[in-house]
């Protein structure tokens, strides 16, 4: 399994289906965030994640 890495400029809904597919085909998902914005910007995509 590849991590996700997640930038500051990364599209949030882009991130959070990567996130939900890797999640079902693995049942986790590892994600990477270096920097403030990048931090919130995964943060935001595992919440949509979560409803998807």
């Amino acid at each position: 399994m590849d991590v996700i890495k997640v930038s500051g400029t990364s599209r949030t809904s882009a991130v959070a289906g990567a996130i939900a597919g890797v999640f079902r085909e693995h049942q986790h998902a590892e994600v990477q965030a270096i920097g403030a914005i990048a931090v919130n910007q995964a943060v935001k995509a595992l919440a949509l994640a979560k409803g998807i």
